[in-house]
């Protein structure tokens, strides 16, 4: 089982794995510091083959986008166990377009925004992070910080129906999303209560870093 973020962009031009890091290492760190947690976490990413795994020559200066049918971007924190996995997807696959036409018709906060979703929709892609079950706390935290960074860069917008975070928020900004996004005061008792419990579990690790 796994949950997913996604990230669509309002600009064709996709932003450099390098600036992605910058900026998801920033918003980290904010978040730690708001937790007061002081120990030193740092996001990093390399390239994979979708069957294999195996790693691929990979440049943080390129831009963040690769082949949508056999490569993915793996992101980790620390070089520990476990990680995102990031996906290029083609906006006209899976009936990509017929969900956000229902989305369009019953999400006011969808409809609100349906010129500039649609507008993303002309880049033609967009990003997948996806969380698989087990992963460590720092990992649960990270992966929508990175798809927050994406989204920052791009002006564009993040969407979830799956429980990543309360579907009641999405589509959001970056920055409205990073307000409430692992907020242990969420008035949504089951988000709260997992950013609670993940946010101890860093606070217990940060002491051995």
């Amino acid at each position: 089982m796994s949950i997913t973020f996604e990230v669509y962009s309002m600009i064709k031009a996709a932003p450099s794995f390098g600036d992605v890091l910058a900026l998801s290492n920033q918003y980290l760190s904010e978040k730690l510091k708001s937790y007061d947690i002081n120990g030193t976490y740092r996001i990093e990413v390399s390239g994979r083959k979708t069957i294999t795994h195996d790693c691929i020559l990979f440049d943080k200066t390129r831009p963040a986008i690769w082949s949508i049918d056999d490569e993915y971007a793996w992101f980790t924190v620390n070089e520990l166990p476990g990680g995102c996995d990031a996906y290029v997807c083609r906006i006209g696959d899976c009936g990509q377009l017929e969900v956000w036409n229902g989305e369009f018709e019953s999400n006011e906060r969808a409809r609100k925004l349906e010129s500039q979703l649609r507008h993303c929709f002309e880049t033609g892609f967009y990003w997948t992070f996806r969380r698989s079950v087990g992963q460590p706390a720092i990992i649960n935290l990270s992966y929508g910080i990175i798809a927050a960074a994406f989204a920052e860069i791009t002006k564009g917008y993040i969407f979830s129906n799956d429980t990543a975070w309360d579907y009641d928020i999405f589509p959001a900004s970056a920055a409205h999303f990073l307000k409430v996004y692992f907020d242990p005061q969420y008035p949504v008792l089951e988000y709260a209560t997992w950013a609670k419990d993940c946010i101890e579990v860093i606070k217990s690790d940060c002491r051995t870093l």
